[in-house]
């Protein structure tokens, strides 16, 4: 109760959100908002916390605070994607993988998120290079094969989309 340290205050949101006590976990977070409103790690835990609630307005504001305090913040560049896709504002979710890509090139989550766009609006090819390129960082992403095997498929690369399925179970077996 007494904790005065904007970080402490965060770090222990994070564990209650984790024990999945959110309504304790968002009064810490806003208190390390409160605490010291430049700071970005609580803007983000907030932004992720209200994206888990469907509070998804709420969570884009969030992020985009996070981002104005720290340009840099890749990790909410492409949470802020996500937030931008699901209400399907596909450019701009586009531009944030790409933001998060370019701040960190090794981003595999980024790379999957934009080639998971890129194939929502029919840019195939691009889709299926960028979802290699998440594979490549990071070659036991279930979920990237699968999305691979997605866009094979749609390509009419269907031994090749087969294989990307079975990869995925291999990583994944209650995929």
């Amino acid at each position: 109760k007494g904790f005065t340290d904007h970080r402490i205050l965060s770090n222990y949101g994070v564990i209650l959100d984790d024990l999945g006590k959110l309504k304790e976990a968002e009064s810490l977070y806003r208190k390390a908002i409160k605490v010291k409103p430049d700071y970005s790690e609580a803007h983000y835990n907030l932004g992720t916390l209200l994206k888990a609630l469907g509070k998804l307005k709420d969570a884009e504001i969030s992020y985009l605070r996070a981002i104005e305090i720290n340009p840099d913040y890749a990790d909410a560049h492409c949470n802020l994607g996500n937030i931008l896709r699901d209400t399907g504002k596909l450019k701009e979710a586009e531009f944030s993988y790409r933001k998060a890509i370019e701040i960190k090139p090794d981003f595999a989550d980024a790379y999957s998120n934009l080639g998971n766009i890129l194939r929502d609006n029919d840019k195939l090819q691009e889709a299926e290079v960028s979802t290699r390129k998440a594979i490549e960082i990071n070659p036991d992403y279930a979920e990237a094969h699968y999305n691979l095997g997605i866009i094979l498929r749609d390509i009419g690369k269907l031994k090749d989309a087969e294989l990307s399925y079975r990869k995925a179970i291999e990583i994944k077996p209650n995929y």
